[in-house]
């Protein structure tokens, strides 16, 4: 999810996909950009996405997605809610969960 402390402008998914590759390409070059990174789905009304990547390249998303700080000259930052390896276990969140 990304976060913008002051407001600012919302970007489209294509938007943040750009945003996405920009920050690997920043932090690791031009081996980081041409990670295969997908967005399978962004909600532009809570800046929240499920972003699809290799294994091996969780860490490099991970931390070039943690350690950007501006966006169109803005400070914004982005925080990792969950990871899995199943897209299944991603609809549901354990620490939400209710028992009766």
């Amino acid at each position: 999810r990304r976060e913008l402390p002051d407001g600012g402008a919302r970007p489209s998914v294509a938007q943040f996909k750009q945003l996405v590759v920009s920050a690997l390409r920043e932090l690791h070059g031009e081996v980081g950009a041409a990670l295969p990174v997908d967005v399978l789905t962004y909600e532009e009304k809570t800046l929240s996405a499920i972003l699809r990547v290799i294994s091996s390249g969780l860490v490099k998303l991970w931390s070039a997605l943690t350690l950007l700080g501006f966006y169109q000259n803005r400070r914004c930052a982005f925080r990792v809610l969950q990871t899995s390896p199943f897209l299944l276990a991603l609809s549901g969140n354990s620490r939400e969960l209710v028992l009766d």
